[in-house]
């Protein structure tokens, strides 16, 4: 029993970094961190950067605290104030609603209106730059649901609709002068993101964890690993050299691949039986051995 009880705990290490794992990906912080990369590639891949200048993880000063934007684009066109959400299943809710419902697999949770904190970026962003409000536009993008229950804002809408969306805009909001002052100004205003080390932070847990779910597998299943590798390889073996092996798949000895290589006849007349090597030189083997070659087919019995 105690000698089973290691072999037991080894089968099951790669359990707990798995289920950490799976935690860790079901989290919050880590679905953001997807709508934020999501959003991330499809304005680096979409927008110009001539037209438009791209800001991400944004943190400015706010009264006497501090917004956190998660993206910011600046044209001559508006300035797009960005906040993007991960939420799965369907949503339904309304603008004005402080809490939106999200429904999946007939049950329905809760979730703050990113709305309302669009809105809240949107002001804090506006006090700093001091431009009218019709030049800000709010955007809230939802990845990863499935659809809407109830009518939203334009300006609530999918990733598949986000370039559209901003491209869309072909009024010119800002003067060239303009635009530029306003992404000096979010330079210089722009604060250090205080998830920026947590994001590398959470990085190296996350990275940690594979490693430690690869080292669990290997522990508990490299025996059968060797075992499956061992066989792929003998299977290729017999296919490359099928004459090194039985028919039942196990290898021959260097004793029985040197004997089928041997010529070997005997004489129905006199019983005498003789090998001989490729090369024609005699092959000290027993009479019964020989009769056997001969007889299993080596060479035409004589």
């Amino acid at each position: 029993m105690a000698s089973g009880t290691p072999t037991l705990l080894l089968h099951l290490a790669w359990i707990v970094p798995l289920a950490l794992l799976i935690t860790f990906m079901s989290s919050p912080r880590f679905r953001g961190d997807i709508a934020e990369s999501r959003v991330r590639r499809l304005l680096a891949a979409g927008l110009e950067g001539s037209r438009y200048t791209v800001f991400h993880d944004l943190v400015v000063p706010s009264g006497g605290g501090t917004t956190r934007i998660d993206h910011v684009v600046v044209s001559k066109f508006g300035i797009f104030v960005i906040e993007s959400c991960y939420v799965r299943g369907w949503v339904s809710g309304s603008e004005v609603q402080a809490q939106w419902r999200r429904h999946r697999w007939g049950r329905a949770t809760r979730l703050d209106n990113p709305v309302h904190a669009n809105r809240l970026q949107v002001e804090a962003l506006q006090r700093l730059l001091d431009y009218p409000a019709a030049v800000f536009v709010p955007v809230v993008v939802l990845v990863g649901h499935r659809g809407l229950k109830s009518p939203l804002p334009d300006h609530v809408l999918g990733p598949d609709r986000l370039l559209a969306f901003i491209r869309k805009k072909s009024r010119q909001e800002l003067t060239p002068e303009q635009a530029d002052r306003a992404v000096q100004k979010i330079s210089e205003a722009q604060l250090r993101s205080p998830r920026g080390w947590a994001s590398n932070r959470w990085l190296l847990v996350r990275l940690l964890l594979v490693l430690l779910l690869l080292a669990g597998l290997w522990l508990a299943f490299r025996d059968d690993l060797a075992r499956v590798v061992g066989e792929i390889e003998r299977a290729s073996e017999r296919r490359a050299a099928p004459e090194q092996f039985h028919p039942d798949g196990t290898r021959k000895t260097e004793r029985e691949i040197w004997e089928d290589s041997l010529i070997c006849a005997r004489s129905a007349d006199t019983g005498r039986c003789s090998c001989y090597e490729p090369g024609g030189d005699p092959a000290d083997v027993s009479a019964e051995t020989c009769r056997a070659l001969a007889n299993r087919g080596s060479i035409l019995e004589r």
